[in-house]
């Protein structure tokens, strides 16, 4: 009990001493104390105009109001710091024994003016001046400086750079440091409006002297925007701005990323990058340009990795990437939409008309190249390959060096260019594709089943993708291998002549396809299809209208031509909607051609009645002139000589009677 009771006024005692110590506390001498100290080892002054009172919650210390810092004589008449209120804690201890030791302040709703002119030089730059200087006061604590707390709420901080012509402005900051010795560790926690974006930042520094010096000191920070983060464990210096370390990004929220940046954020497609998470080696050199390595990044649904190169000189940031991944997803490219659900054309089968927005595309420039397993690119899906690309003002060109597409492979270039409007186009050459699968993905239409070699150029413009299909142009060739056309049996039509024929499997086997093409707005023209099946050829030509979904082709079979003299032809017409393709003979044509070989065959008739009706003409004629010339041979008395015509005999006869009547005359 005597033990308690001893406690008890122990405690008891030292209340009362420190209640005392409160009203003992000299606090005009701090705020001259103060000002006096701050002008010798800054070259500024500080000015405390309002009050001065003693307090004893939530700390020991002193409240001042109406302070100000003086700004650097270049940078005007405005004050760097001006706050209404400043609470400074200190030390009981040291209080006791005649000493003041600062252990904490607090500045409500202060103005801070931070500067820097043309030249470089920063109106802060005073600060890099505590903890040195022969002149510092024994016993005034700058040289060992050191502050366990200090907390800022509701400032207002304004930047103003003279070099870059940036001017920013922080609002509502709040922030509490804490620093062990200027040449110590210093911890800061730091909340702000910037744009009206909230953002907070947390970071410790090993040498706060030695970092406004300007010298490279270890640094842990982490910075956030609503769900955007960024952590940094490494070095860093600020005069110049370098850094080397670990870093750890994650960006998920645009809006809020672009809005701190004071910018709109643009339309990216996802795939790449409307969400980023991002990982590596992080080294950043004076002069802006960003390397990183061993990195692994996540663009939304993709993940590569590889080393990042990123020069942020420029009015946009220059990117070189050499990146790897297994399954990438960037089928958003083409059919990203920003403007209406795309149902227009729904009904009837047509394409999307919903705005297709790449404005992403201006977000960067540069180059990359990666390989992966797989890649969707939305109207082509791609094995393993091995991608080159450029991004040079809003147009993207992928080059494909090596590339697995539709079962076969494929060379050649893929472009979007987003500069005037937005336009996709290509040049490529394919061995061995899946011709089903080939025009499945660029035309709906899956009925031709083969591998083939195919070259293709084309251009496509417009803004929705119903645009772009209805103002295709380009050309291109193709040769398909033994395969199959399915709803569709030629065969058994011409053997049936009957339009509805389907036949087992309703389709027809084929030996070798061959045709070229040319396309123009939007629709594919041929004219020199050539098949080739057992029994059966055929010669095609006709229009795909690739922006209306329509077809309308003839194709020409001929069956059993080594069988059957001429063979057995009936023409197909291939027409109506993809979506309801019809097939039917030409019975049209087959009837014309019939009416032509008839009437063939009656002009051949009538040529040879022709020839029989001449050649009596001839005979008849003959014998009426034999008849003739016999009579004037017995009327004239003519005997014809052996081999002598009756046209000579009478000739001579005729001279005869002439000359005997001429001789009657003169005798």
């Amino acid at each position: 009990m005597r033990w308690i009771i001893r406690i008890f006024l122990t405690l008891l005692t030292f209340v009362v001493v420190a209640i005392a110590a409160v009203f003992l506390i000299p606090a005009e001498k701090i705020a001259r104390i103060a000002e006096t100290q701050f002008e010798k080892n800054t070259g500024r002054s500080l000015s405390i105009t309002g009050g001065v009172s003693p307090t004893l919650w939530p700390r020991l210390g002193v409240t001042l109001e109406g302070v100000t810092i003086s700004n650097a004589e270049w940078a005007g008449d405005a004050p760097m710091v001006q706050t209404a209120k400043l609470d400074v804690g200190v030390g009981l201890a040291a209080l006791l024994g005649g000493d003041i030791e600062v252990q904490g302040f607090s500045i409500e709703n202060p103005v801070i003016l931070l500067e820097k002119r043309a030249d470089g030089v920063a109106n802060w730059e005073f600060l890099s001046e505590l903890g040195g200087g022969e002149d510092a006061g024994e016993g005034s604590g700058i040289n060992s400086l050191s502050l366990p707390k200090g907390v800022i709420t509701g400032a207002i901080v304004r930047y103003r750079d003279a070099v870059t012509g940036v001017s920013e402005t922080l609002e509502n900051l709040d922030a509490e440091v804490s620093l062990t010795g200027l040449g110590g560790e210093a911890t800061v926690t730091m909340s702000a409006l910037r744009n009206g974006q909230a953002f907070a930042v947390d970071a410790r520094v090993d040498g706060v002297q030695q970092l406004l010096d300007g010298e490279v000191r270890g640094v842990v920070g982490a910075a956030s925007s609503g769900p955007n983060t960024v952590k940094f464990d490494g070095a860093a210096g600020l005069t110049p701005l370098q850094a080397k370390g670990a870093l750890d990004v994650a960006i998920k929220d645009q809006t809020a990323l672009f809005g701190l940046l004071g910018q709109s954020a643009p339309r990216i497609p996802e795939g790449l990058g409307q969400q980023v998470e991002l990982r590596g080696d992080l080294t950043l050199t004076p002069d802006l340009e960003v390397f990183l390595r061993q990195a692994t990044i996540a663009l939304d649904q993709n993940i590569l990795k590889g080393d990042v190169d990123v020069a942020l000189g420029g009015s946009v940031p220059q990117v070189t990437a050499r990146l790897a991944g297994d399954q990438l997803d960037f089928s958003a490219m083409s059919t990203d939409t920003t403007e209406g659900d795309g149902a227009a054309n729904a009904g009837a089968g047509g394409w999307s008309d919903a705005r297709i927005d790449v404005s992403g595309l201006s977000a960067a420039e540069g180059s990359f190249t990666f390989k992966a397993n797989a890649v969707d690119l939305g109207s082509i899906q791609l094995g393993q390959s091995e991608i080159a690309g450029t991004l040079d003002r809003s147009r993207l060109v992928l080059d494909f060096k090596q590339l697995s597409a539709f079962d076969g492979s494929v060379t050649g270039q893929f472009v979007v260019n987003n500069r005037s409007g937005l336009s996709v186009g290509g040049d490529m050459t394919a061995s061995g594709v899946a011709m089903q699968q080939v025009l499945n993905d660029f035309a709906g239409f899956d009925r031709l089943v083969g591998d083939a070699a195919l070259s293709l150029q084309f251009l496509g413009v417009g803004q929705t993708l119903d645009q772009i299909m209805k103002s295709l142009s380009g050309s291109g060739r193709m040769d398909v291998g033994a395969g199959e056309l399915l709803g569709l049996d030629i065969a058994g039509m011409i053997r049936n002549l009957d339009a509805s024929y389907q036949g087992e499997g309703s389709k027809t086997v084929f030996d070798d396809i061959t045709a070229s093409f040319n396309i123009n707005d939007g629709i594919l023209r041929n004219d020199d299809l050539r098949f080739e099946a057992s029994l059966l050829t055929a010669d095609g030509a006709g229009a795909l209208d690739l922006g209306g979904q329509t077809i309308d082709y003839r194709v020409v079979p001929v069956a059993l031509a080594t069988q059957i003299d001429n063979g057995i032809s009936v023409p197909v017409l291939i027409t109506g909607p993809w979506s309801n393709i019809k097939f039917r003979p030409d019975l049209k044509s087959l009837i014309d051609r019939e009416l032509e070989e008839e009437k063939e065959k009656l002009k051949a008739a009538a040529k040879a009645k022709e020839a029989e009706l001449r050649a009596a003409a001839k005979a008849r004629e003959a014998e009426l002139k034999a008849q003739a010339a016999a009579k004037l041979e017995d009327e004239l008395g003519v005997t014809r000589e052996t081999g002598q015509s009756a046209e000579d005999a009478l000739k001579q006869g005729l001279e005869d009677k002439a000359k005997d009547a001429l001789r009657k005359l003169f005798d």
